[in-house]
Protein backbone atom coordinates (compact mmCIF):
# COMPACT_ATOMS: atom_id res chain seq x y z
CA UNK A 1 0.00 0.00 0.00
CA UNK A 2 1.44 3.66 -0.83
CA UNK A 3 2.15 5.32 2.32
CA UNK A 4 -0.44 8.23 2.93
CA UNK A 5 3.26 10.54 3.11
CA UNK A 6 3.68 10.18 -0.59
CA UNK A 7 0.74 11.94 -1.58
CA UNK A 8 0.39 15.53 -1.52
CA UNK A 9 -3.53 17.47 -1.10
CA UNK A 10 -4.25 20.80 -2.35
CA UNK A 11 -7.25 22.74 -1.06
CA UNK A 12 -8.98 25.11 -3.84
CA UNK A 13 -12.25 27.60 -2.80
CA UNK A 14 -14.03 27.00 -6.19
CA UNK A 15 -13.68 24.63 -9.36
CA UNK A 16 -12.62 27.56 -11.44
CA UNK A 17 -9.11 27.04 -9.07
CA UNK A 18 -8.85 23.10 -10.21
CA UNK A 19 -6.70 21.62 -12.29
CA UNK A 20 -9.77 20.37 -14.45
CA UNK A 21 -7.05 18.95 -17.14
CA UNK A 22 -5.29 16.57 -14.79
CA UNK A 23 -8.33 15.40 -13.37
CA UNK A 24 -10.19 14.46 -16.02
CA UNK A 25 -9.74 11.01 -16.07
CA UNK A 26 -11.13 11.04 -12.52
CA UNK A 27 -13.93 12.97 -13.84
CA UNK A 28 -14.63 10.76 -16.72
CA UNK A 29 -14.92 7.69 -14.29
CA UNK A 30 -17.75 9.46 -12.40
CA UNK A 31 -21.41 10.76 -12.85
CA UNK A 32 -22.96 14.03 -13.15
CA UNK A 33 -22.62 14.56 -9.76
CA UNK A 34 -19.42 14.82 -10.06
CA UNK A 35 -18.89 16.79 -12.95
CA UNK A 36 -17.23 20.79 -12.59
CA UNK A 37 -20.54 22.23 -14.05
CA UNK A 38 -22.74 20.10 -10.72
CA UNK A 39 -19.94 21.50 -8.60
CA UNK A 40 -20.25 24.80 -9.79
CA UNK A 41 -24.17 24.93 -9.45
CA UNK A 42 -23.09 23.21 -5.90
CA UNK A 43 -20.90 26.34 -5.21
CA UNK A 44 -23.32 28.84 -6.14
CA UNK A 45 -26.41 27.31 -4.06
CA UNK A 46 -24.34 27.19 -1.05
CA UNK A 47 -23.18 30.80 -1.32
CA UNK A 48 -19.10 29.45 -2.24
CA UNK A 49 -19.00 27.15 1.30
CA UNK A 50 -17.46 24.46 -0.80
CA UNK A 51 -13.89 23.03 -0.41
CA UNK A 52 -12.51 21.21 -3.02
CA UNK A 53 -9.41 18.74 -2.03
CA UNK A 54 -7.26 17.26 -4.35
CA UNK A 55 -4.64 14.14 -3.86
CA UNK A 56 -1.11 14.17 -5.89
CA UNK A 57 0.94 11.04 -6.08
CA UNK A 58 5.03 11.13 -5.72
CA UNK A 59 4.81 11.80 -9.58
CA UNK A 60 2.49 14.93 -9.66
CA UNK A 61 -0.03 12.56 -10.84
CA UNK A 62 -3.91 14.12 -9.82
CA UNK A 63 -5.56 10.87 -8.49
CA UNK A 64 -8.02 12.37 -6.54
CA UNK A 65 -10.57 14.60 -5.44
CA UNK A 66 -13.11 15.21 -2.79
CA UNK A 67 -15.41 17.98 -2.12
CA UNK A 68 -16.22 19.40 1.39
CA UNK A 69 -19.57 21.52 2.19
CA UNK A 70 -18.69 23.72 5.12
CA UNK A 71 -22.11 23.84 7.20
CA UNK A 72 -22.78 27.25 8.95
CA UNK A 73 -25.96 26.69 10.93
CA UNK A 74 -29.35 24.92 10.58
CA UNK A 75 -30.86 26.44 8.11
CA UNK A 76 -29.98 24.07 5.26
CA UNK A 77 -31.48 20.88 3.68
CA UNK A 78 -31.15 18.30 6.13
CA UNK A 79 -28.87 16.67 3.40
CA UNK A 80 -26.22 18.50 4.68
CA UNK A 81 -27.35 18.01 8.10
CA UNK A 82 -25.39 16.12 10.59
CA UNK A 83 -27.23 17.46 13.50
CA UNK A 84 -30.42 15.58 11.86
CA UNK A 85 -28.90 12.48 11.88
CA UNK A 86 -28.95 12.94 15.70
CA UNK A 87 -32.77 13.61 15.54
CA UNK A 88 -34.20 10.52 13.51
CA UNK A 89 -37.34 9.58 15.05
CA UNK A 90 -35.56 6.13 16.24
CA UNK A 91 -33.26 8.10 18.87
CA UNK A 92 -34.04 7.75 22.59
CA UNK A 93 -35.03 11.04 24.38
CA UNK A 94 -31.34 12.04 25.68
CA UNK A 95 -30.35 15.62 24.04
CA UNK A 96 -30.19 15.66 20.03
CA UNK A 97 -26.10 16.47 19.85
CA UNK A 98 -23.09 18.24 21.61
CA UNK A 99 -20.80 20.93 19.95
CA UNK A 100 -18.13 23.25 21.09
CA UNK A 101 -18.65 25.93 22.89
CA UNK A 102 -16.59 29.70 22.61
CA UNK A 103 -14.38 28.38 25.23
CA UNK A 104 -13.52 25.12 23.42
CA UNK A 105 -15.56 22.23 25.34
CA UNK A 106 -18.35 20.35 23.88
CA UNK A 107 -21.80 20.74 25.96
CA UNK A 108 -25.15 19.16 25.38
CA UNK A 109 -27.49 21.97 24.71
CA UNK A 110 -25.05 23.83 21.59
CA UNK A 111 -25.84 22.45 18.10
CA UNK A 112 -23.46 20.93 16.06
CA UNK A 113 -22.45 23.99 14.02
CA UNK A 114 -20.33 24.83 12.36
CA UNK A 115 -19.75 21.33 10.82
CA UNK A 116 -18.34 19.68 7.32
CA UNK A 117 -20.04 17.35 5.30
CA UNK A 118 -18.50 15.55 1.93
CA UNK A 119 -21.53 15.64 -0.04
CA UNK A 120 -23.25 17.24 -2.87
CA UNK A 121 -27.36 18.10 -3.59
CA UNK A 122 -28.26 14.79 -5.11
CA UNK A 123 -27.42 12.50 -2.76
CA UNK A 124 -23.76 12.09 -3.35
CA UNK A 125 -20.17 11.85 -2.01
CA UNK A 126 -17.83 13.27 -4.45
CA UNK A 127 -14.71 10.98 -3.38
CA UNK A 128 -13.21 10.40 -6.70
CA UNK A 129 -9.35 8.37 -6.90
CA UNK A 130 -7.43 6.92 -9.86
CA UNK A 131 -9.68 4.73 -11.77
CA UNK A 132 -6.61 2.85 -12.98
CA UNK A 133 -5.20 2.19 -9.71
CA UNK A 134 -5.64 -1.24 -7.99
CA UNK A 135 -7.90 -2.06 -4.84
CA UNK A 136 -5.45 -1.38 -2.36
CA UNK A 137 -4.12 2.03 -3.70
CA UNK A 138 -7.56 3.20 -4.32
CA UNK A 139 -8.06 2.60 -0.53
CA UNK A 140 -5.43 4.22 0.43
CA UNK A 141 -5.87 7.31 -1.58
CA UNK A 142 -9.80 7.48 -0.14
CA UNK A 143 -7.70 7.71 2.98
CA UNK A 144 -5.38 10.09 2.18
CA UNK A 145 -8.65 12.38 1.36
CA UNK A 146 -10.24 12.04 4.14
CA UNK A 147 -7.42 12.85 6.73
CA UNK A 148 -6.95 15.61 4.35
CA UNK A 149 -10.63 16.31 4.64
CA UNK A 150 -11.02 16.51 8.62
CA UNK A 151 -7.67 18.84 8.81
CA UNK A 152 -9.64 21.37 6.57
CA UNK A 153 -12.78 21.28 8.56
CA UNK A 154 -10.81 21.98 11.75
CA UNK A 155 -9.08 24.69 10.13
CA UNK A 156 -12.54 25.60 9.37
CA UNK A 157 -13.02 25.92 13.15
CA UNK A 158 -15.91 22.89 12.46
CA UNK A 159 -17.15 20.71 14.88
CA UNK A 160 -17.65 17.91 13.23
CA UNK A 161 -16.92 16.40 9.87
CA UNK A 162 -19.23 13.62 7.62
CA UNK A 163 -18.97 11.92 4.79
CA UNK A 164 -22.14 10.61 3.36
CA UNK A 165 -24.35 8.52 0.55
CA UNK A 166 -21.03 5.93 -0.41
CA UNK A 167 -21.01 2.65 -0.97
CA UNK A 168 -19.63 0.69 1.81
CA UNK A 169 -16.70 -0.05 0.88
CA UNK A 170 -15.10 3.30 0.37
CA UNK A 171 -16.97 4.60 3.85
CA UNK A 172 -15.08 1.46 5.69
CA UNK A 173 -11.97 2.86 3.74
CA UNK A 174 -12.78 6.34 5.18
CA UNK A 175 -13.55 4.91 8.70
CA UNK A 176 -10.03 2.72 8.93
CA UNK A 177 -8.35 5.90 7.92
CA UNK A 178 -10.17 7.90 10.54
CA UNK A 179 -10.10 5.57 13.07
CA UNK A 180 -13.70 6.18 13.81
CA UNK A 181 -16.53 4.05 14.37
CA UNK A 182 -17.79 1.15 11.32
CA UNK A 183 -20.03 3.16 9.03
CA UNK A 184 -23.68 3.45 8.94
CA UNK A 185 -26.11 3.19 6.76
CA UNK A 186 -27.86 6.58 6.19
CA UNK A 187 -30.05 6.30 3.13
CA UNK A 188 -30.72 4.57 -0.41
CA UNK A 189 -30.73 5.37 -3.85
CA UNK A 190 -33.69 4.49 -5.68
CA UNK A 191 -32.78 3.25 -9.19
CA UNK A 192 -34.75 1.63 -11.97
CA UNK A 193 -33.39 -0.80 -14.70
CA UNK A 194 -34.48 0.05 -17.97
CA UNK A 195 -34.34 -0.64 -21.62
CA UNK A 196 -37.61 -1.98 -22.11
CA UNK A 197 -39.23 -1.13 -25.86
CA UNK A 198 -42.24 0.19 -24.45
CA UNK A 199 -44.34 0.84 -21.60
CA UNK A 200 -46.18 -2.27 -21.33
CA UNK A 201 -42.08 -4.11 -20.89
CA UNK A 202 -42.19 -1.69 -17.94
CA UNK A 203 -45.48 -2.95 -16.53
CA UNK A 204 -44.29 -6.72 -17.20
CA UNK A 205 -41.85 -6.34 -14.68
CA UNK A 206 -44.44 -5.39 -11.66
CA UNK A 207 -46.39 -8.16 -10.02
CA UNK A 208 -49.59 -8.60 -10.94
CA UNK A 209 -51.36 -6.30 -8.22
CA UNK A 210 -48.69 -3.56 -8.93
CA UNK A 211 -49.56 -3.27 -12.92
CA UNK A 212 -53.41 -2.72 -11.80
CA UNK A 213 -52.23 0.09 -9.78
CA UNK A 214 -50.24 1.91 -12.49
CA UNK A 215 -52.82 1.24 -14.99
CA UNK A 216 -55.59 2.75 -12.39
CA UNK A 217 -53.42 5.80 -12.00
CA UNK A 218 -52.93 6.72 -15.64
CA UNK A 219 -56.79 6.07 -16.64
CA UNK A 220 -57.44 8.37 -13.99
CA UNK A 221 -54.99 10.86 -15.14
CA UNK A 222 -56.08 10.83 -18.81
CA UNK A 223 -60.06 10.93 -17.39
CA UNK A 224 -58.60 14.14 -15.98
CA UNK A 225 -57.81 15.72 -18.72
CA UNK A 226 -54.44 16.29 -17.88
CA UNK A 227 -51.85 16.60 -20.75
CA UNK A 228 -48.29 16.69 -19.99
CA UNK A 229 -44.90 18.87 -22.07
CA UNK A 230 -41.64 18.15 -21.78
CA UNK A 231 -38.83 21.33 -21.28
CA UNK A 232 -35.64 20.69 -22.44
CA UNK A 233 -33.66 23.24 -20.07
CA UNK A 234 -34.86 26.08 -17.51
CA UNK A 235 -36.31 28.63 -19.67
CA UNK A 236 -40.29 27.91 -19.35
CA UNK A 237 -39.61 27.76 -15.51
CA UNK A 238 -40.97 30.54 -13.73
CA UNK A 239 -43.33 31.85 -10.69
CA UNK A 240 -46.08 29.91 -11.35
CA UNK A 241 -43.48 26.52 -11.24
CA UNK A 242 -42.23 27.60 -8.48
CA UNK A 243 -45.16 28.09 -6.36
CA UNK A 244 -46.22 24.27 -7.34
CA UNK A 245 -42.64 23.51 -5.65
CA UNK A 246 -43.64 25.98 -3.04
CA UNK A 247 -46.71 23.99 -2.24
CA UNK A 248 -45.30 20.69 -2.29
CA UNK A 249 -42.48 22.15 0.46
CA UNK A 250 -44.67 23.58 2.64
CA UNK A 251 -46.73 20.27 2.79
CA UNK A 252 -43.58 18.37 4.05
CA UNK A 253 -42.66 21.24 6.49
CA UNK A 254 -39.55 22.32 4.22
CA UNK A 255 -38.42 26.09 4.10
CA UNK A 256 -38.58 27.90 1.25
CA UNK A 257 -39.67 30.90 -0.71
CA UNK A 258 -40.70 31.69 -4.37
CA UNK A 259 -38.03 33.69 -4.66
CA UNK A 260 -35.09 31.23 -3.34
CA UNK A 261 -36.64 28.92 -6.22
CA UNK A 262 -36.53 31.36 -8.97
CA UNK A 263 -32.49 31.63 -7.67
CA UNK A 264 -32.50 27.92 -8.34
CA UNK A 265 -33.44 28.10 -11.79
CA UNK A 266 -31.09 30.58 -12.52
CA UNK A 267 -28.45 28.84 -10.93
CA UNK A 268 -29.51 25.29 -12.70
CA UNK A 269 -29.39 27.48 -15.95
CA UNK A 270 -26.06 29.15 -15.63
CA UNK A 271 -24.26 25.46 -14.98
CA UNK A 272 -26.47 22.45 -16.44
CA UNK A 273 -28.85 23.80 -18.92
CA UNK A 274 -28.47 21.41 -21.59
CA UNK A 275 -29.08 18.17 -18.68
CA UNK A 276 -32.43 19.80 -17.53
CA UNK A 277 -35.51 17.76 -18.32
CA UNK A 278 -38.61 19.24 -17.25
CA UNK A 279 -42.59 17.53 -16.97
CA UNK A 280 -44.85 19.91 -16.96
CA UNK A 281 -48.41 18.37 -16.18
CA UNK A 282 -51.38 20.93 -17.47
CA UNK A 283 -55.33 21.19 -17.04
CA UNK A 284 -56.97 23.78 -18.93
CA UNK A 285 -53.87 25.44 -20.35
CA UNK A 286 -52.35 25.59 -16.24
CA UNK A 287 -49.44 24.33 -14.56
CA UNK A 288 -51.24 21.45 -11.62
CA UNK A 289 -47.71 19.68 -11.45
CA UNK A 290 -44.12 19.37 -12.56
CA UNK A 291 -40.79 17.43 -12.33
CA UNK A 292 -37.72 17.96 -12.87
CA UNK A 293 -34.84 15.76 -14.13
CA UNK A 294 -31.30 15.70 -15.44
CA UNK A 295 -30.07 13.41 -18.32
CA UNK A 296 -26.60 12.23 -18.07
CA UNK A 297 -25.62 10.04 -20.89
CA UNK A 298 -28.22 7.17 -20.85
CA UNK A 299 -29.40 7.85 -17.29
CA UNK A 300 -31.88 10.27 -15.66
CA UNK A 301 -32.47 11.39 -12.10
CA UNK A 302 -34.61 12.98 -10.85
CA UNK A 303 -34.39 15.33 -8.66
CA UNK A 304 -37.69 17.79 -7.64
CA UNK A 305 -41.03 17.81 -7.75
CA UNK A 306 -44.48 20.58 -7.25
CA UNK A 307 -47.95 20.30 -7.49
CA UNK A 308 -51.16 22.54 -6.58
CA UNK A 309 -52.88 19.55 -4.44
CA UNK A 310 -56.69 21.00 -4.54
CA UNK A 311 -56.45 20.05 -8.42
CA UNK A 312 -54.22 17.08 -8.29
CA UNK A 313 -55.38 14.89 -5.42
CA UNK A 314 -57.49 12.09 -6.93
CA UNK A 315 -56.22 12.32 -10.63
CA UNK A 316 -52.57 10.73 -9.16
CA UNK A 317 -50.72 13.33 -10.92
CA UNK A 318 -47.90 12.69 -7.99
CA UNK A 319 -47.19 9.39 -9.62
CA UNK A 320 -47.35 10.24 -13.45
CA UNK A 321 -45.50 13.47 -13.23
CA UNK A 322 -42.60 11.71 -11.02
CA UNK A 323 -42.61 7.96 -12.31
CA UNK A 324 -44.79 7.32 -15.40
CA UNK A 325 -43.82 10.47 -17.26
CA UNK A 326 -40.12 10.68 -17.20
CA UNK A 327 -40.20 6.84 -17.90
CA UNK A 328 -42.06 7.31 -21.20
CA UNK A 329 -40.02 10.49 -21.72
CA UNK A 330 -37.03 8.12 -21.23
CA UNK A 331 -38.09 4.70 -23.67
CA UNK A 332 -38.21 6.96 -26.58
CA UNK A 333 -34.80 8.53 -25.73
CA UNK A 334 -32.64 5.33 -24.67
CA UNK A 335 -33.10 6.27 -20.85
CA UNK A 336 -31.63 2.54 -20.18
CA UNK A 337 -31.24 3.75 -16.10
CA UNK A 338 -33.54 5.60 -13.81
CA UNK A 339 -32.67 7.01 -10.40
CA UNK A 340 -35.58 8.88 -8.21
CA UNK A 341 -33.15 9.73 -4.98
CA UNK A 342 -33.57 9.19 -1.51
CA UNK A 343 -36.67 8.89 0.77
CA UNK A 344 -40.32 7.67 0.41
CA UNK A 345 -39.12 4.44 -0.01
CA UNK A 346 -42.67 2.52 -0.28
CA UNK A 347 -43.72 4.42 -3.46
CA UNK A 348 -40.37 3.79 -4.99
CA UNK A 349 -40.30 0.27 -4.66
CA UNK A 350 -43.62 -0.46 -5.66
CA UNK A 351 -42.96 1.05 -8.79
CA UNK A 352 -39.99 -1.49 -9.29
CA UNK A 353 -37.18 0.69 -7.58
CA UNK A 354 -34.52 -1.18 -6.21
CA UNK A 355 -32.81 0.52 -3.11
CA UNK A 356 -28.88 0.23 -3.21
CA UNK A 357 -27.43 1.12 0.42
CA UNK A 358 -25.95 4.40 1.20
CA UNK A 359 -23.09 4.36 4.49
CA UNK A 360 -21.74 7.13 6.11
CA UNK A 361 -18.78 7.87 8.42
CA UNK A 362 -18.60 10.81 10.81
CA UNK A 363 -15.65 12.09 12.50
CA UNK A 364 -17.71 13.45 15.80
CA UNK A 365 -16.44 15.07 18.52
CA UNK A 366 -15.08 13.17 21.13
CA UNK A 367 -17.84 13.30 24.15
CA UNK A 368 -20.19 12.87 21.77
CA UNK A 369 -18.70 9.36 19.81
CA UNK A 370 -20.73 6.73 22.24
CA UNK A 371 -23.99 8.55 22.30
CA UNK A 372 -24.19 9.32 17.91
CA UNK A 373 -23.12 5.00 17.73
CA UNK A 374 -26.28 4.47 19.52
CA UNK A 375 -28.75 6.89 17.70
CA UNK A 376 -27.12 5.88 14.54
CA UNK A 377 -27.51 2.12 15.10
CA UNK A 378 -31.11 2.61 15.85
CA UNK A 379 -31.70 4.76 13.43
CA UNK A 380 -29.75 2.51 11.01
CA UNK A 381 -32.49 -0.41 12.10
CA UNK A 382 -35.39 1.68 11.40
CA UNK A 383 -33.89 1.55 8.15
CA UNK A 384 -33.24 -1.32 7.07
CA UNK A 385 -36.21 -2.37 8.03
CA UNK A 386 -38.27 0.08 5.76
CA UNK A 387 -35.86 -0.75 3.16
CA UNK A 388 -36.84 -4.84 3.36
CA UNK A 389 -32.93 -4.96 4.15
CA UNK A 390 -31.14 -7.72 6.63
CA UNK A 391 -30.05 -7.09 9.74
CA UNK A 392 -26.62 -4.96 9.96
CA UNK A 393 -24.16 -7.59 10.61
CA UNK A 394 -23.05 -6.77 14.05
CA UNK A 395 -24.75 -5.10 16.53
CA UNK A 396 -21.71 -3.54 17.26
CA UNK A 397 -20.44 -1.96 14.18
CA UNK A 398 -18.54 -4.10 10.84
CA UNK A 399 -15.78 -6.49 11.42
CA UNK A 400 -12.73 -3.39 11.67
CA UNK A 401 -10.12 -6.31 10.35
CA UNK A 402 -12.19 -7.29 7.40
CA UNK A 403 -11.84 -3.73 6.20
CA UNK A 404 -8.40 -3.34 6.21
CA UNK A 405 -7.47 -6.10 4.67
CA UNK A 406 -8.86 -4.81 1.43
Amino acid sequence: MTPAALFTTRVHHSVDDLPLGALEPLLASGTLYDSPAWLRYCEASSGGLLRHITLEDERGRTVGLASLRVVRDDQVMSLYNLQALLDSPAADAEPAGEARTESGTVSDSAPLFPSAVAAVSGGHCVLLTDPEADAALRSAQRGALARAAVEVAEAEGCVATGFLYLAEDAAQDIADALGTDAPFLVAAQTELVGGWPDFEHYLATLSTSRRGMVRRERRQFAKGGITTRVLYGTQELDEATAQLQLRLRERYGVAGTVESILRDYAQLRATVEGQVRVFVCEQDGQPIGMSLGLVDGERLYMRLAGFDYSATDTRFTYFNAVYYEPILWGIEHGIKRYFFSTGTYDAKIARGCTPVPLYGVVHWPAPLRERAALRLAAREASLRSELGLPESPSAGGRDRKEGAAR
